[in-house]
């Protein structure tokens, strides 16, 4: 967390906490919010244009849509993160956790996006909420956060986040914190004005929990670069299409001293001009391949800072994936670095899974966790992989039901077995040995 999100309460009596909550507007930097904001939109691809048409000043912008490239993003997001590629394992209590995730709704996809939105942001925090009707813990990603430290502490007491605006039209922010050193934690409503006042249903402002409700992702660094990088093709693809517009020319006559009424053209149209004037097109130098290239170039460089390496579609021989592994191992370096960090946000998320799921439920899950994050897989040429699936085969390192799942993940186990026992080939009745005669009679 940087230093404009932290902030430090003096005690964990109520009064303090929120005298505390009262003067946090005074000290987070709006333009770092608005700077997550925009990271944010790039990321899902929304009201980009609000972004690009700044640099356009004037009617430019009437003549061609703004071209959105704001995937760009999450498309080097997806690239860089590679731990939630697929589905990871989860044990409790040293087995597959499978009355764990019964309890949980869309569990690896919000892993996945966080993942990603902390990569590009540098920090990322999820809320698991339990959803009454369906009795399952949904995870809601929240990108602003502040962090309340009691003081001298190195780990957050509470957390608060904005939620929209109250009846009174003022902004609107949550209060979570835990229950420390005989203090109960508190969850309450407050707005921008420092008021404070209850959730309803809950008029004691006391946390059901006890504990905060809210996990984080933390990277020592961000990713802004690549936004402002989107921005910047935005930009400049948008100048390419009004380049290519305006390639056709712009009128200009001469030898008119005022301006002509009614003046009208276009193809289908015959131009009447007064005696001694003439008209001719002006077009604009043509520099959108170097305009074009430009784009590539910064894409490039910024792809290099984060060792991912950008394919444009040229054409040529497809690379394999022993290729595509060389060409991505710095990485993969970086995917093993980052395994330690999401161990310890599964373990920190499960933990406060664990206490809504009693809470809610009476089911108190086994305390022991373990995540195993799946291997990147890069495709392979098939002799490459059919030799490899023999080796693991004939050295017992895979069965018959794993090597059907290889290429069939989504088939259930019902189906699997019936699947097996239709392959398995009918044992033919034993005979009894015959000598070379008996059987040269029998031929004959």
């Amino acid at each position: 967390m940087k230093y404009y999100d932290m902030i430090t309460i003096p005690d964990l009596g109520s009064k303090a906490v929120f005298e505390s909550i009262k003067n946090a507007e005074d000290i987070v930097l709006k333009d770092e919010y608005k700077r997550r904001q925009m990271g944010i939109d790039f990321y899902y691809n929304r009201d980009i244009k609000r972004y690009v048409q700044d640099y356009f000043p004037g009617t430019s912008l009437s003549q061609i849509p703004v071209l959105e490239l704001g995937k760009i993003v999450s498309r080097f997001a997806r690239a860089r993160m590679m731990l939630y590629k697929a589905p990871a394992k989860r044990f409790v209590g040293g087995e597959l956790a499978e009355e764990y995730l019964s309890y949980t709704h869309h569990l690896n996809s919000s892993s996945r996006i966080a993942s990603e939105l902390a990569w590009l942001l540098g920090t990322i925090h999820i809320k698991s909420v339990w959803n009454e009707r369906k009795q399952k813990i949904e995870y809601h990603i929240l990108p602003n956060v502040r962090e309340y430290y009691y003081d001298g502490e190195m780990e957050p007491y509470g957390y608060s986040y904005e939620r929209g605006k109250n009846a009174r039209g003022d902004r609107e922010f949550v209060f979570w914190s835990e229950a420390r050193d005989g203090e109960p934690g508190m969850h309450f409503l407050y707005d921008i004005n420092g008021r404070v006042y209850p959730i309803q249903g809950n008029p004691e402002m006391i946390n059901p929990y006890q504990s905060n409700p809210i996990s984080r992702i933390m990277f020592p660094y961000d990713a802004m670069d690549v936004t402002v990088a989107s921005l910047h093709s935005s930009i400049a693809f948008t100048e390419v299409m009004l380049a290519t517009r305006y390639q056709m020319g712009s009128p200009v006559i001469t030898g008119i001293d005022q301006e002509v009424p009614n003046l009208k053209w276009g193809v289908d149209r015959l131009i009447s001009l007064p005696e001694g004037s003439s008209m001719s097109f002006v077009s604009p130098p043509s520099n959108i391949n170097q305009m074009i290239s430009g784009v590539k170039e910064l894409l490039n460089v910024t792809g290099q800072n984060h060792a991912l390496s950008i394919r444009w579609g040229e054409q040529g021989q497809i690379p394999s994936g022993q290729a595509l592994k060389i060409l991505n191992m710095e990485n993969l370096e970086s995917r093993e670095s980052d395994i330690p960090m999401f161990q310890d946000f599964e373990e920190e998320r499960y933990m406060i899974d664990r206490n809504i799921i009693e809470v809610h439920t009476g089911k108190a899950l086994d305390e022991s966790f373990a995540v195993d994050f799946s291997e990147s897989d890069y495709p392979e040429e098939w002799n490459v992989q059919k030799d490899r699936l023999q080796f693991m085969l004939d050295n017992g390192l895979m069965d018959k039901k794993e090597l059907y799942r290889e290429f069939n993940k989504d088939i259930t186990d019902e189906e699997l077995e019936q699947r097996l026992e239709e392959l398995e080939p009918e044992v033919e009745e034993p005979q009894a040995p015959t000598s070379p005669l008996v059987s040269a009679l029998q031929r004959g």
